[in-house]
């Protein structure tokens, strides 16, 4: 059976929209701000300097800005609908280099910015593009749609099995991933787990990433005081592939508790003592930490049994495929049901 034809009417208003949003784009791109007033003391007239706007410098790359999605100090994130390219919305993280720290941006910027871009895995953020307009560094990411696991879990408490399970073997694998290239994450927290259309997990955030994990301990202490490992708190150097297995053991408690194990309020020492004393309920959920250790190691030892038979790996520069095409991934959908992507672009708030 033919598919059926969309009716005319319905592409029309597409294509009207579609004008519609390419005029806004248009206007955008002329969008200026002042940088620079200067004052003569002889004749008080004033020279304004100006410079584009990130909505201009966003336009002109055919990216058209809708919304706020979150700020930082130095850096925000705005929901963005691609008119140049995949006609769908992005997520532009921006950070503005006259007010990062100076060790931000000659240390971890350039890391975040060599290795993300070549990461690729199925329950990682891509990096679509990026660019810097001499102020500001734009990395143009793939857009997950339903918000992060912290909100979620807020909202509904303590994770269903299947579900905290789905989640725990996605996760697991993306830093499996990571860590076979010996690339740490190093800022793993529910925050940075993001849920795209179909509520799987997506990995995100890699201002704290470090390559070349093998060389040596790391003396960065960064991440949030409630996932750290002791020895990180401890001011001692570590190995942060340690460090991010003891995040996800963090994140494991949470999903089937629905609480935080430490209260990172009380300082590094009052996590400390609370990390030595800690008595997690093994006879209340001692079901559900087997059946996701056991899922995942079944999983993976398939994966590699297969690819012991089908070796066969590639990588040029950072740019890393990962190698599980073949494994059988669980898919968990949540209670919420995710409405289809249609081509409705919101108007800019």
């Amino acid at each position: 059976m033919l598919p059926a034809k969309r009716a005319k009417t319905d592409m029309d208003a597409d294509g009207g929209r579609l004008r519609m949003l390419e005029e806004e784009l248009q206007q955008i791109q002329a969008e200026v701000e002042p940088i620079e007033v200067k004052r003569s003391n002889q004749s008080r007239a004033e020279a304004i300097t100006y410079r584009p706007t990130y909505r201009a410098v966003l336009a002109k790359n055919g990216y058209l800005v809708r919304k706020t999605l979150g700020n930082g100090s130095y850096s925000k994130v705005k929901l963005a609908f691609s008119l140049s390219k995949s006609k769908a919305f992005v997520a532009v993280k921006i950070v503005d280099r006259n007010k990062a720290p100076r060790d931000f941006q000659t240390k971890f910027l350039p890391r975040e910015l060599d290795i993300w871009p070549g990461l690729r895995h199925p329950n990682i953020i891509k990096v679509l593009d990026a660019f810097d307009d001499g102020r500001r560094v734009y990395m143009i990411l793939e857009y997950a749609e339903n918000g992060d696991v912290l909100r979620y879990i807020q909202k509904v408490g303590a994770l269903a099995e299947n579900l905290a399970k789905g989640w725990t073997w996605q996760l697991c694998d993306a830093v499996r991933y990571l860590h076979d290239l010996n690339i740490t994450h190093r800022d793993l927290k529910l925050e940075n787990l993001l849920l795209d259309k179909s509520f799987s997990i997506k990995l995100c955030d890699f201002g704290f990433v470090k390559g070349d994990c093998l060389q040596s301990m790391s003396q960065t202490y960064c991440g949030s005081k409630s996932y750290a490992a002791p020895e990180i708190l401890r001011g001692e150097p570590y190995d942060p592939k340690k460090a991010d297995m003891w995040a996800v053991g963090v994140i494991l408690y949470i999903f089937v508790t629905g609480k935080m194990p430490f209260d990172e309020s009380r300082g590094n020492t009052g996590v400390l003592e609370e990390q030595k004393r800690l008595e997690f309920p093994w006879q209340k959920y001692k079901k559900v930490i087997i059946l996701l250790m056991l899922s995942f190691d079944l999983a993976v030892e398939g994966r590699n049994n297969h690819h012991s038979q089908h070796h066969h790996h590639h990588h040029h520069h950072h740019r890393h495929h990962s190698r599980d095409k073949g494994a059988e991934r669980q898919i968990v959908q949540s209670q919420a049901t995710a409405p289809a992507a249609t081509f409705n672009p919101m108007p800019a708030q």
